[in-house]
């Protein structure tokens, strides 16, 4: 994957987005053959030795997110602890103070989507607002799911 997204370099600059484009599926496979590795070792592996080791009783870190029907079904069953971090903290008191559910869904997206672009603008040092403005586009997907 690096010496194609090294080739990809050159386009990205010269503005040839069908170049783009032809790395970018280029490495499609590679890349989802990596992101499993990394989720299968992160959630399956790396958390269930520390709940193992800290004899945390409940190891449901996620649930079976890619049979999910639609986008608020897999948000629910993807990362457990954090879905249910954001409803506990977020979601249910936005709805305890009155506000619609789909005020709630949007402040609890913000706050999430901001943490992620937290989260990657420490990982590569850079702020350009690209995980945020992912995250946020699913508001209206879900939205419009109801």
């Amino acid at each position: 994957m690096i010496p194609i997204a090294k080739e990809a370099i050159v386009p990205i600059k010269e503005g040839n987005y069908f170049s783009v484009l032809l790395h970018v599926l280029h490495m499609a496979v590679p890349a989802s053959y990596f992101w499993l590795i990394v989720f299968y070792s992160t959630f399956h592996s790396w958390l269930n030795f520390c709940a193992e080791i800290s004899q945390f009783a409940d190891r449901r870190f996620y649930s079976d997110w890619w049979n999910a029907d639609n986008l608020g079904e897999y948000w629910r069953k993807w990362n457990q602890p954090i879905h249910n971090y954001l409803l506990r903290h977020i979601y249910f008191p936005c709805r305890r103070q009155g506000l619609s559910s789909q005020v709630c869904l949007l402040i609890t997206f913000t706050i999430s989507a901001a943490f992620h672009e937290y989260v990657v603008a420490g990982i590569f040092s850079i702020l350009n607002f690209a995980s945020f403005f992912m995250m946020m586009l699913n508001i209206p997907c879900m939205i419009l799911q109801k």
